[in-house]
């Protein structure tokens, strides 16, 4: 038999260590079941969100509802382009796209971090993603004064919904963007 001498002290940091290791097991598991609750209250949204994409990017091949629409690009336009390319490390790429991806991802990350690392509300995001909605709309109002018509996505697109109802709606534009 293995005689060990183990203070009290001893005793002690052994028990928070496997307090701790016990606790992180259940945290993994709340963390999941978060996922996985959300993934059951979102579903339909999810299922609508995936269908609106194959539809639009089949009939239109786009996806943005304001380029479809008007064919002139939104805030948001080609933020899915720019997270594609940091993804597949082109991120100078990523910031001609859209130069607020940076600040999308590190909203993105908060939110994972705020909801299922820490288990909170996203509430405490609502005046940050105010204000980078703000900055967003403020790069956008500089990049469709300063370089639209230019390189996707600061491009008008000919081919829109209003266009097609109303071919001088096409005209107007074509010349107003000439000009």
């Amino acid at each position: 038999m293995i005689k060990t001498n183990i203070s009290a002290a001893g005793y002690t940091s052994v028990a928070l260590l496997s307090v701790r290791l016990a606790a992180h097991v259940c945290y993994n598991q709340t963390m999941k079941e978060r996922i996985k609750t959300d993934l059951r209250q979102n579903y339909k949204l999810i299922i609508v969100l995936i269908a609106f994409w194959a539809v639009t990017n089949i009939i239109f091949h786009r996806f943005c509802p304001v380029v479809i629409m008007f064919g002139l690009p939104c805030p948001g336009c080609g933020l899915m382009r720019a997270f594609w390319c940091f993804l597949t490390l082109h991120p100078i790429t990523a910031l001609q796209y859209n130069p607020s991806y940076p600040l999308w991802l590190l909203m993105f990350a908060a939110a994972i971090w705020l909801r299922y690392v820490r288990g909170k509300s996203l509430t405490a995001l609502r005046y940050p993603l105010m204000v980078l909605c703000i900055i967003t709309i403020g790069i956008y109002a500089f990049r469709i004064t300063h370089s639209f018509p230019g390189k996707e996505p600061m491009v008008y697109v000919h081919e829109n919904i209003i266009a097609r109802i109303y071919p001088a709606y096409d005209r107007f534009m074509s010349e107003l963007l000439r000009k």
